[in-house]
């Protein structure tokens, strides 16, 4: 499907749209340029609201506003006594094919519902037609040279057809950025784990190597692998003959120790075997402990850590508000949120945008987790949380156990202060532990030498044996945790390397399809630029290698080479400038949707320039002059523009113009009288005098309009540029006028009846309706009366007409009131 025309539009119930049970139809042409003008008010831009619903879901300027605005509960008109909100393209295919009507719904709920013929898949057709150039507005050419240039870039991307490939490059920069990938994978904790495994590990050889030498009398780095070093150690308890029942037949690792002990005391017939064991128990873990504890080279680099983490701490407002800095930046980068200067947390509007600042605001927690981690691997690394057990056994009573309750990471509070308080305790404790361990040798001594010296060395040997087989088992632990976890890291660094060259191909990829495209758009850019400006100033768009950021310029401003255009270009050069990007691109690569709708883009420019533009789209962008060009539809309150429209109407240009008001119904001007006669007649009849009255005014607001256009009546200048002058006072008034200056004149082609019918109808139109409709008060009327001002003015309007030719009945009006 080479795309699609946009063939009907009928509206009912969306923003100032109500007409209840009679949508407004707009007919559009596929071979001409189209055009809709409307005075303030009369829903012109809600046709455009109407279309951005109903392709991309939504309607920006009503989610932007604040919370405390309720926003999403005017998408509906306010005055449709159902509350639903209905939207119906027709779209026709560019080559053969029949048209395809896709019916887009709300309620007051705010569930939407899109229905198609059968066979058609609505949301993705619907889909393919929302392209960035497709509606087109002011504030969007605003924002093109407003934003930045990493915005501008990205929202350019759409219009050179590459949203996709933008959308994709920004998801593997995502997936690849160090500190996400991170996060999700949980490196840090488990990075933390592989430097505290390691630590351990460390220790735990020292210890095994330790207990060997004491157990067999031998290095165990001389051992040629861990199965002689076993047979080794085995050897060395079954040479005691005391203890050869429990060896035999077992590895070393599963020889009962505690029925070793239990045998020597039985041999030796009292509790000293025992009471030796524990004490070298004892010993053996003070010692550990003790030499196990940070020292002060440690105990400085943790000070240093806890000095950083300090510093990092100042620049931030604690973890809550982290979360609502981190919650808004998200939202502020989505681009569902347009106002980058708005807080979406207050509403709070600032002159610049907010994401820079939170950025920065949340770069500094960051810094402070950053510190955080590497506080706790120094922590666990140097073994400072193996003082909680010195300290729950020398704490005394009422003394506060710290090393318990030490807080650290990016929620803690392990501060320098915090250091310097557990490195004083630690001494303490040491100190304590140190004076246990002297108690425990001397009675270790002293009970050796009350024990045979053959008993002390057996059971020597057993606790040596003990500490091995401990060692062992805990380093066969620690290492097959530390294999999974070294795993574990190269899978997600495999994972990461991918993403990284995946990231950086694509984005090299993007940026050159970017740039290739970029480099057709811009001349013919420069092209539309000048068409509509007729100045010397030349616009340039850049694009630096493998970036995304869209830089804008002039390449030439006058006399000037190489300067600003956000500095230099006024708002109408700023709105040619965006404008013919947006022309140029849909020109080059506009996919699916073959038709353009462009909303009051001529409101920064004079009539000359409105006329330039007009020019250049009609010859050089739009169909029928430009075959393969698009199906072109304006949207415009201007009544100067409204005149060329009028103009070129019907010579490869279709004009539509718009009356009525937001409660009642808009409708076309080509029949909207009778439309509106129709409605409010039914209202009457209804009893429904609150639906009818407004209509009713607006009936007689017609019928006035249309005497004058028919019949020349002249009117003041304000009236004919004003749309906001055309009330009933004032057109009825222009009517009188004309009326009287032609009686004067001798030349008034009424006949004495019809004089005599101005008179009387209008006053019964001026008394029976008018006159109260101004107190604002339905209460006055009733149907019988609005019906009679009905007739009034049908009555009113035909004192303007004659019968031609005559005896047919067929009334039309006089050429003006001096001419048939």
């Amino acid at each position: 499907m080479a795309g699609w025309f946009l063939e009907k539009l009928e509206i009912e119930g969306i923003r100032g749209i109500n007409n209840e049970g009679d949508p407004l139809v707009l007919q559009f042409a596929h071979d001409a340029v189209n055009s809709v003008s409307a005075p303030n008010g009369v829903g012109k831009s809600s046709i455009f609201d109407a279309l951005t619903y109903a392709l991309r879901k939504k309607i920006p300027k009503l989610e932007e506003l604040p919370a405390s605005e309720n926003g999403r509960a005017y998408y509906l008109n306010c005055f449709h006594s159902k509350k639903t909100g209905m939207v119906r393209l027709t779209v026709r295919p560019d080559g053969a094919g029949a048209p395809i009507t896709l019916e887009i719904t709300r309620d007051a709920a705010g569930t939407r519902k899109v229905t198609a013929p059968a066979g058609v898949d609505a949301d993705a057709l619907l889909e393919s037609l929302n392209r960035d150039f497709f509606l087109l507005d002011h504030k969007t050419l605003q924002s093109f040279i407003d934003d930045k240039a990493l915005d501008r870039g990205r929202a350019f991307a759409g219009l050179l057809g590459l949203a996709s490939y933008s959308k994709t490059r920004q998801e593997l920069q995502g997936l690849s950025n160090t500190r996400a990938f991170n996060n999700h994978f949980d490196v840090k904790s488990l990075t933390t784990q592989e430097a505290s495994l390691k630590t351990s590990l460390s220790k735990l050889r020292t210890e095994a190597v330790s207990a060997f030498q004491a157990l067999t009398q031998t290095a165990l780095l001389e051992q040629k692998d861990l199965a002689t070093a076993g047979a080794r150690a085995h050897s060395a308890l079954h040479q005691i003959v005391v203890l050869q029942p429990h060896c035999a037949g077992k590895p070393f690792g599963e020889i009962p120790l505690d029925e070793c002990v239990e045998s020597i005391k039985k041999a030796e017939g009292g509790d000293g075997p025992a009471r030796l064991a524990a004490l070298q128990r004892a010993e053996q873990t003070l010692a550990t402990q003790i030499s196990s504890s940070p020292a002060e080279d440690d105990y400085g680099k943790l000070h240093a850590l806890a000095v950083q983490h300090d510093e990092a701490l100042e620049k931030t407002a604690g973890p809550l508000l982290r979360k609502l800095y981190a919650a808004s930046c998200a939202v502020l980068r989505d681009k569902a949120w347009p106002r980058k200067n708005v807080c979406p947390t207050c509403d709070h509007e600032g002159s610049e945008p907010l994401l820079p600042s939170l950025e920065t605001k949340l770069a500094a927690f960051q810094e402070l987790e950053d510190c955080a981690v590497r506080t706790e691997t120094e922590w666990k690394a140097k073994g400072w949380s193996g003082l909680r057990k010195i300290e729950d056994a020398y704490a005394k009573t009422g003394e506060a156990r710290s090393f318990a309750e030490v807080p650290y990471g990016s929620e803690g509070s392990l501060t320098a202060a915090k250091v310097e308080e557990l490195w004083t305790w630690r001494t303490i404790l040491v100190h304590r532990a140190t004076a246990a361990l002297a108690d425990t040798k001397e009675k270790r001594k002293a009970l050796e030498k009350e024990l045979p010296a053959s008993l002390v060395v057996v059971t020597t040997a057993v606790e040596e044996a003990r500490r091995l087989q401990k060692a062992w088992k805990e380093i066969a632990e620690a290492e097959t945790k530390l294999t999974g976890i070294v795993e574990q890291l190269g899978r997600i660094s495999r994972i990461k390397t991918f993403l990284d060259v995946a990231s950086e191909t694509f984005a090299r990829a993007e940026s050159d399809i970017s740039r290739r495209r970029l480099a057709a758009v811009e001349p013919l850019c420069q092209n539309f630029f000048k068409a509509i400006m007729y100045e010397p100033v030349k616009p340039s768009l850049a694009k630096a290698d493998g970036a995304e950021a869209l830089s804008i310029g002039l390449s030439q401003f006058f006399t000037l080479q190489d300067v600003s255009a956000q500095a230099l270009l006024s708002e109408s050069f700023r709105n040619a400038f965006a404008v013919s990007v947006y022309l140029a691109a849909a020109t080059l690569y506009g996919g699916e949707p073959r038709f353009v709708v462009l909303d009051d883009v001529t409101s920064s420019f004079d009539a000359g320039h409105q006329f330039h533009l007009m020019e250049l789209i009609r010859t050089q962008f739009a169909r029928p002059v430009k075959a393969d060009g698009p199906q072109v539809i304006f949207l415009s309150h201007d009544t100067l523009l409204e005149k060329l429209f009028n103009r070129h109407n019907g010579q490869g240009w279709k004009h539509q113009r718009l009356e009525g008001t937001a409660r009642t119904a808009v409708l076309p001007q080509s029949d909207a009288a009778n439309r509106v006669r129709d409605a409010t007649i039914r209202f009457l009849q209804a009893g429904q005098l609150d639906d009818a009255a407004p209509r009713l005014r607006q009936y007689l607001e017609y019928r006035l309009l249309d005497i004058i256009q028919k019949v020349r009546i002249p009117v003041p200048i304000d009236f004919a540029l004003d749309d906001n002058n055309k009330q009933v006072g004032n057109a009825a008034g222009a009517i009188e006028a004309a009326v009287k200056l032609h009686k004067a004149a001798g030349t008034l082609v009424l006949t004495a009846a019809q004089e005599a019918g101005l008179v009387t109808h209008m006053a019964s139109i001026t008394g029976n309706f008018v006159a109260h409709y101004a107190t604002g008060s339905t209460n006055a009327f009733s149907s019988a009366s609005l019906l009679g001002v009905m007739q009034a003015i049908d009555k009113y309007a035909e004192c303007f007409m004659y019968e031609n030719p005559p005896g047919s009945g067929k009334l039309v009006f006089y050429r003006s009131l001096s001419k048939r």
